[in-house]
């Protein structure tokens, strides 16, 4: 027979307030809603957010983590601002990652994780800088879902959130648009060839040029500030 109810069951919510906090300031930040080196104060945070400090505490403590948020002098926290250094670290690094996501994406990824994967790329010369930029994300996220690697997941992930707030700024450099738009397809078409090794080559090039294009778009915002 059934236990009794003795009133002890425990509705959890599918998403803890902390990550929920967490997905909205780091998507905020992603979209460029909040700008490299801005403030972060508990208050204006509370306002815009509606939730306690102490789930903000928490929140920006795991954005901390996430080098997406970063100390400012004595002065509280701040969105992070990225360097020449800490850019050409973050690419470096991708530069391993990305060849090794597409070996492993042509090694385990299913036929739909593949049609998901072009599925993505379907766009035309009218499709907007932002609407590009979304469309670059959800590639890169299915890439990863198709490694069938979580801790690979973890890492590129980890890396390319911290790259996304600058890529809406390197591709406005002329010509770089459409030359990174050229380079993923061809990487996409190694991968549909499952052509692992062409694929990975393609990879590591298309990183290569990217920090190029992303430490001219570091050295502009140095030398000319946005007012």
């Amino acid at each position: 027979m059934p236990a009794p109810d003795l009133g002890l069951r425990i509705e959890r919510p599918e998403q803890l307030l902390r990550e929920r906090v967490v997905d909205v300031v780091r998507e905020a930040i992603l979209r460029g809603s909040l700008a490299p080196g801005r403030r972060l104060t508990e208050r204006e945070l509370g306002e815009l957010t509606g939730v306690s400090r102490t789930s903000l505490r928490e929140a920006l403590r795991h954005l901390q983590a996430e080098g997406l948020v970063e100390s400012s002098e004595g002065r509280g926290l701040r969105v992070a601002v990225l360097t020449p250094e800490v850019v050409g670290h973050l690419y470096d690094v991708r530069a391993a990652l990305e060849p090794a996501a597409v070996e492993l994406f042509v090694r385990n990824a299913s036929a739909e994780q593949l049609a998901a994967l072009t599925e993505a790329r379907r766009f035309d010369d009218d499709t907007g800088p932002e609407e590009e930029l979304q469309a670059t994300r959800v590639f890169y996220q299915l890439l990863l879902q198709g490694t069938a690697n979580p801790i690979l997941q973890q890492m590129f992930g980890s890396v390319d959130a911290r790259i996304h707030a600058l890529r809406r700024v390197s591709l406005r450099a002329a010509g770089r648009r459409v030359k990174s738009r050229k380079e993923i397809d061809d990487m996409l078409a190694a991968i549909q060839r499952r052509d692992a090794e062409r694929g990975a080559e393609l990879a590591r090039l298309h990183v290569l040029e990217a920090k190029k294009a992303a430490l001219g778009a570091v050295h502009d915002l140095e030398t000319f500030p946005p007012a």
